[in-house]
């Protein structure tokens, strides 16, 4: 007999009834038996006749209401083909959405053509609908186990938070966790590991929602309560209530966040420079031809004086960006010698200019705002090094409190040698916040906006090979390390005399990993923690824009945490 080579196992199909065969990787199946066999028809026919084929048929119906439900057989090459393409797919997905690039970007007819043609298995990539609903919570999941899995290797861990309101006025918490991970890593690296665990948007904001927010997070990637060392958040009332909820931890307010408030007092006692950079944002915000003209006479001034400034254009303040406001001062300091003369020349291409006017008349005493100026740019400047110190990812918060003190003992001693009414008075009000929020003594110390910490970071120094033979152990609030107890103090007299004989160039991860053997219980209490949550939130900014505010929430919580965590 002949076989049938013009009649493909897909035409077959359409001979019978629907459901009764389907193809698969150019194979005929019969969807009751999982059987194959379509180069004859009458063999096809032989089958439907046959008493196993009835059989099988009616125990398939009578278990399952509807025949397209029923599993349906596959060749191995159309399943490997499909795997591939899932994980293509997946690749895909994980890509654009760790550089932040909208996957509808992938609709592109131009886009696709490139992908199919030069980008192996670039024609199997999805629509952007199928990306969102199908791959994206596939990569996502992934992700939350890769979490789960380093908080399991981690051991301790940190919790951070931070709140914000959105462009839609919308409460949005972001949850962080900080690895401690001491195990198995490498020794030299003195940076600490921050995930993005969640992105909540909140009904409003208050204890209940907080608390719930956070207990729901660290559920869900399985953290036990009983291993986090820190509390970071704000000096909110409600956090401090939600950290109660953390038996073993100490609560961090951000330290960055404190400098910071700190340093507005500069701000706050020389309003007419404060004005200046103000006015000149105003001058130049709006306008691109008086930047050109700026420049032009800026490389003219500065060529005809043999300077070696270079022409740029002034720093935005921004008041929620830390340290605009002082980049601001440095440069008007090096400058406001060449306004003068660029404002007359503005003024004459546009005279009834108000924001001109008003610089003209600021400018009327620029002797005035160079020596205001150069102050803040010379002691302003010790502020700014301590907020992007604070900043870093480095296990640091072993020398916070030496930083702070530090601080305060120099603006304390440069009090008496200055002459300018206003830097004493700057001097004076900056050395009586950080006093209010740092020490534990302070007569002006009130609940709210402090540092809950502070005597937790004054003993936390002990673990500091480097400090720790000069400490005076009986003097410091050992006690307000959760998990301190006995063991720990009989082991801290071994511990010092170990920490004079060990090399003082090692970092305070590797000093620790080598010597956790012989001092177990104290190696157990070392936090390493103190990180701030700003990044995640200008990560949600550049996910959650104008053009993405249709998206339900579960997409930008996924989108936020994959393309933050890509970076960190």
């Amino acid at each position: 007999s002949k076989k049938a080579k013009n009649v493909s196992a897909s035409d077959h199909v359409k001979q019978y009834l629907l459901g009764v065969f389907h193809s698969d990787g150019g194979k005929l199946f019969c969807t009751y038996c999982n059987v194959t066999d379509h180069h004859r028809k009458s063999s096809v026919d032989r089958h439907l006749d046959s008493s196993t084929h009835r059989k099988r048929k009616v125990e398939i119906q009578s278990t399952t209401a509807n025949d397209s439900l029923v599993k349906k057989q596959k060749t191995v090459i159309s399943l490997f083909q499909k795997s591939t393409e899932n994980r293509e797919a997946q690749n895909y997905t994980e890509a654009f959405v760790c550089v932040n690039i909208s996957l509808e970007k992938l609709d592109n007819k131009k886009l696709r053509k490139f992908l199919r043609r030069h980008v192996t298995n670039g024609g199997v990539i999805p629509s952007s609908a199928q990306l969102r609903q199908e791959y994206l919570p596939k990569v996502a999941e992934c992700h939350k186990q890769e979490i789960m899995e380093l908080i399991k290797r981690s051991g301790c861990l940190s919790v951070v938070t931070d709140e914000l309101t959105d462009s839609q006025d919308q409460h949005v918490l972001h949850i962080l966790f900080v690895l401690q991970g001491l195990n198995g890593e490498d020794a030299s690296d003195s940076d600490l590991k921050v995930v993005l665990a969640d992105t909540m948007y909140l009904h409003a904001v208050n204890y209940n929602t907080i608390s719930q927010a956070i207990i729901k997070c660290l559920n869900r990637f399985g953290v036990d309560f009983n291993n986090i060392s820190a509390f970071i958040s704000n000096n909110a009332n409600y956090m401090s209530k939600a950290y109660k909820l953390l038996p073993n931890s100490v609560h961090l307010t951000c330290n960055a966040h404190i400098v910071a408030l700190a340093s507005d007092i500069w701000r706050a006692n020389f309003p007419e420079v404060d004005k200046l950079i103000a006015t000149v944002k105003k001058v130049f915000k709006y306008c691109l031809s008086r930047k050109l003209h700026f420049k032009e006479h800026l490389q003219s001034a500065v060529q005809a004086v043999g300077s070696s400034l270079r022409v740029k254009l002034p720093p935005e303040s921004v008041e929620t960006r830390w340290g605009s406001w002082y980049a601001a001062t440095k440069y008007h300091a090096q400058y406001i010698t060449f306004y003068p003369t660029f404002v007359e020349e503005e003024m004459e291409i546009t005279p009834n200019t108000q924001v001109l006017n008003e610089l003209k008349r600021l400018l009327d005493n620029s002797e005035t705002l160079q020596v205001q100026l150069n102050l803040i740019t010379r002691y302003g400047k010790e502020l700014v090094d301590l907020i992007k110190w604070f900043e870093s990812h480095e296990i640091r918060v072993h020398q916070d409190y030496n930083k702070v003190v530090d601080l305060i003992n120099t603006y304390e001693a440069l009090k008496d040698e200055q002459e300018q009414n206003k830097c004493i008075k700057a001097f004076t009000k900056v050395v009586d916040k950080l006093t209010s929020y740092y020490d534990p003594n302070s007569s002006e110390r009130t609940s709210c906006f402090t540092q809950p910490a502070h005597q937790f970071l004054k003993a936390v120094r002990v673990f500091d090979p480097l400090q720790v033979c000069t400490l005076n152990l009986d003097t410091l609030p050992l006690d307000s390390k959760p998990g301190f107890n006995r063991s720990c103090k009989t082991e801290l007299e071994r511990y010092r005399f170990h920490a004079s004989e060990c090399n003082s160039e090692l970092s305070l991860t590797a000093f620790w990993r080598s010597a956790e053997t012989r001092f177990p219980n104290t190696a157990n209490l070392v936090v390493p923690n103190s990180v701030e949550a700003e990044q995640s939130v200008s990560a949600y900014g550049q996910v959650f824009t104008a053009q993405r505010q249709s998206m339900k929430e579960e997409q930008v919580n996924r989108l936020t945490m994959l393309n933050f965590n890509s970076k960190t």
